[in-house]
């Protein structure tokens, strides 16, 4: 299965009250499964067609916090503690922390062999951006064992990871939406 053949929809989200937006192109054939959120909190996924969020072979997930300026390695190793915790197998690893239009990134992988909540396995490529104004997260993730992903599986989720962006009209010499 191709993931990022074509990208068919542009996802825009315009965090509460401000003016950062994060921008990307939804895979093929994915549909929302789930939204909600409240003035501190936003949580969307997507599956593909025919799926749910109960039972995926792939999931997309944004979150969108409240909270300006968090170090994204920070918030991997909390977010990799929890992963621990739910599964004493748990594998990660940060493979990426930089900066892209002006904002603070990090992009990592968390594998469990059997995550608790789904009874499957679940291998996550997760980017975090750090705004002026709120926290992102977007998650990709696979119902695979680690040595069920291959480098096509790899090398579409980092194209798509890459191309998910954080920017700010109102401060366009720093942080400019294209």
């Amino acid at each position: 299965m191709t993931l990022l053949v074509t990208l068919l929809l542009t996802c825009v989200v315009h965090a509460q009250d401000n003016s950062e937006n994060i921008y990307f192109d939804l895979p093929p054939g994915f549909e929302e499964g789930f939204e909600d959120g409240d003035e501190s909190f936003f949580i969307q996924e997507w599956v593909p067609k025919g799926e749910t969020v109960n039972d995926w072979s792939q999931m997309l997930t944004l979150t969108v916090q409240d909270v300006a300026n968090l170090n994204p390695v920070e918030f991997f190793n909390h977010m990799a503690d929890g992963w621990e915790e739910a599964c004493p197998e748990y594998g990660g690893m940060l493979l990426h922390e930089g900066r892209e239009n002006n904002y603070p990134v990090a992009v990592w992988f968390l594998r469990c062999p059997n995550n608790p909540m789904t009874n499957k396995p679940e291998f996550t490529y997760v980017k975090g951006i750090s705004g002026n104004e709120s926290f992102y997260t977007v998650q990709l993730a696979y119902a695979l064992q680690a040595d069920e992903v291959d480098d096509s599986i790899v090398n579409q989720s980092m194209v798509f990871l890459k191309q998910v962006t954080v920017c700010d009209d109102s401060r366009p010499q720093t942080h400019a939406c294209h």
